[in-house]
């Protein structure tokens, strides 16, 4: 009994082996399981690490885009509401590679993840590198004669009512072109008229006096008047003439005012000047936002030159030019030079308009008539009546004209077309043309902005685009910390192309930048 159990004992059971079995089976299992597992993690993993340094690629890309159109600068939103990034940043240089650095630098601080612990610096896991970053593209301010400039200012404007303030223009720009070239017409008939009739009396007085000499050689009788009509002595209708005539050769702004020392007198060095020297151009590129503008926005592009810069009724206190309307139509270097050519212009339309009226007033042209008579009989020849007739109305005419000046630079008011109830000068004033012109106001018509908004219609829209930044240009470097500002190195829209290196791989991004 006592050997069987002993031989019992001495061999395995057979549930032990069977467990044995089993253990091995499930080391084995997971082992090969832990190996796969393992292998597709690592997979995962490596995966996932790739797919967040592209998310990060484009995250750091898009940031550096935004904070670069964030630094938008805010003296020129602030006085022209228009929306630059300026690539000097307050610096000598600017530009492209300024730009391309810029935004390198917002991507490289973006892409740096380091904490210090006591046992060592941890860095982010994906370790991006920033390599090259390019603008292969940008638009800037002077691109296009200033496109960018005027698209920012047609989505400005879009939104403003300007609608009754242009309605007062009233006229269309080729009205107002056939104006300024009948008044030219006028002025050059007027010149004509006036030597003419010196010519026409010349001779009259000539032949007077061949005359005398012959009834006082066939001892004939010479009467007072024949003896009036052969002297130099001048008529009141020939003084007015020549009165006039020497008051024309003064300058206009003189004319008008009598004298220039209460004008502005401030200049600028044009040599730096955005229209005299080379401008920084980029590649023009077409903004994703951009707005196109018709012919006839025209109006909304010079309604904003009225809202944001000065001139003789309203100049500006803090700009480096005062009268900065007049400086977009003439581009002269001094703020008289500027009123003196605008005074020029508007003389030519006021001219245009007051002689189209005054032949056709019958009670003024009465008077112009009596007047005439009067010289014509002194001169004992009826035919000059018409000729001295017609210089003194377009004499009196100019003396209106510059009269209506005086009248708009003063803040008053002036029609476009004159009535019986707007002449505002007197046939006799021709005499006295310096006291004749003063502070009158008719009341109706239209102000000085309103005949500016008419020059500028007719002022190309490259020159004008061109002289208003250069407007913006001056002014904003009269500003502390901007004296060295560039309007040709502010952009508006880009394209952006970037590398990085990260988790063995290389990364590109390319996207376009802009203000909406």
């Amino acid at each position: 009994m006592g050997e069987k159990q002993a031989g019992a004992e001495g061999r395995p059971c057979p549930v032990e082996k069977r467990r044995d079995y089993v253990d091995g089976s499930v080391t084995v299992y997971l082992t090969l399981s832990l190996g796969a597992l393992l292998a597709l993690y690592l997979v995962l993993f490596s995966g996932a690490k790739i797919g967040a340094a592209r998310m990060q690629m484009e995250s750091v890309s898009r940031i550096a885009q935004n904070a670069a159109l964030a630094e938008f600068h805010r003296e020129l939103h602030k006085r022209y509401d228009l929306f630059f990034a300026d690539t000097s940043y307050g610096g000598a240089g600017g530009g492209d590679e300024t730009f391309e650095q810029h935004l390198r630098g917002y991507m490289e601080r973006n892409c740096t993840r380091e904490l210090t612990l006591p046992l060592g610096t941890i860095r982010d896991w994906t370790s991006m590198k920033i390599g090259e970053v390019q603008v292969p593209e940008a638009r800037y301010a002077c691109d296009n004669a200033g496109q960018a400039v005027r698209e920012q200012v047609y989505a400005y404007m879009a939104a403003d009512p300007a609608g009754a303030f242009i309605a007062n223009v009233l006229v269309s720009a080729d009205h107002w072109r056939g104006l300024e070239i009948s008044g030219r017409d006028w002025t050059t008939r007027m010149q004509d008229s006036r030597e003419d009739l010196k010519q026409a009396l010349r001779e009259q007085r000539e032949q007077q006096r061949e005359e005398n000499r012959e009834k006082e050689e066939n001892e004939e009788e010479v009467t007072e008047e024949e003896r009036e009509a052969a002297s130099g002595e001048p008529s009141e209708a020939e003084n007015m003439v020549d009165q006039l005539a020497a008051f024309q050769f003064l300058p206009v702004l003189m004319q008008v005012f009598g004298s220039t020392e209460e004008l502005s007198d401030r200049k600028i060095q044009m040599e730096k000047s955005l229209c005299t020297r080379e401008v920084h151009l980029g590649t023009g590129m077409k903004a994703d936002n951009s707005h196109g503008y018709p012919k006839a926005d025209e109006l909304l592009f010079n309604r904003y030159i009225y809202e944001k810069t000065g001139n003789c009724v309203r100049p500006s206190e803090d700009g480096q030019l005062r009268y900065q309307t007049e400086f977009i139509l003439c581009g002269k270097d001094s703020d008289r030079s500027n009123l003196e050519g605008t005074a020029a212009r508007l003389l030519l339309i006021r001219e245009a308009s007051n002689c189209a009226y005054l032949f056709t007033d019958e009670k003024r042209m009465g008077r112009v008539r009596l007047v005439a008579a009067a010289a014509s009989l002194l001169l004992l020849n009826p035919e000059l009546e018409e000729p001295v007739a017609n210089a003194l109305a377009l004499a009196w005419s100019y003396l209106e004209s510059v009269q209506d000046l005086r009248t708009l630079m003063t803040g008053g008011k002036v029609p476009l077309q004159k009535t019986a109830q707007s002449w505002q000068t007197g046939l006799h004033e021709l005499l006295t043309p310096m006291t004749a012109i003063r502070d009158r106001d008719s009341g109706e018509g239209l102000d000085y902005d309103s005949y500016l908004q008419g020059l500028l219609l007719l002022e190309g829209s490259t020159v004008k685009t061109q002289r208003t930044m250069d407007v913006m240009e001056m002014d904003i470097r009269r500003i502390t910390g901007n004296s060295g500002f560039r309007m040709d190195l502010c952009l508006d829209t880009f394209r952006m192309r970037a590398k990085a290196q990260a988790c063995g791989t290389q990364f590109q991004f390319e996207g376009t930048g802009g203000y909406n």
